[in-house]
């Protein structure tokens, strides 16, 4: 990333457990602190994300989602819990639809088939799109491993 967009702004990145996005922002911040890491996270399964605003570990209660990456609690002791507390600057959560809105739209744009958490990416890039105008950003487009059957429900679901 930061050699293809030496002037990246913040990047966009789906958040399960926090394995990828503490990862991924702890290389990102040693190089450029400044830049901003967002987290995202389907609105029916927000673990993580609740176990940071609340500073501790704590079982959230889901729904199922599209984005079978992002879903399941954080397991007491984890490492990625402090690690995403230090390199998430922002956080936010996206529907259903737009995560599955997103998912078509790389369908169609780009002809890949991507599971739900590629989508949560592109879905909080988009509802964030207004404080980012005109800066550089980035979208982690992760996860291809998804059933056939499932991705068509999924763009029948949101058909044009």
């Amino acid at each position: 990333l930061l050699e293809q967009l030496p002037d990246l702004d913040a990047v966009f990145v789906a958040v399960g457990g926090g394995g990828l996005a503490s990862g991924l922002g702890t290389a990102l911040k040693a190089a450029r602190p400044e830049i901003q890491l967002i987290g995202c996270w389907p609105e029916v399964a927000q673990s993580l994300k609740r176990n940071l605003e609340a500073g501790r570990i704590f079982d959230v209660p889901e729904e199922a989602t599209i984005s079978d990456g992002t879903a399941g609690n954080v397991e007491p002791g984890s490492v990625t819990f402090d690690m995403c507390a230090k390199v998430l600057d922002e956080r936010i959560a996206v529907s259903e639809m737009n995560i599955k809105r997103a998912m078509r739209d790389l369908a169609e744009a780009e002809h890949w088939i991507v599971e739900g958490a590629a989508g949560v990416a592109l879905a909080g890039a988009r509802a964030m799109a207004g404080q980012y105008v005109g800066r550089s950003i980035a979208l982690v487009v992760c996860g291809r491993n998804i059933g056939l059957e499932k991705f068509l429900e999924a763009m029948k679901t949101t058909a044009h």
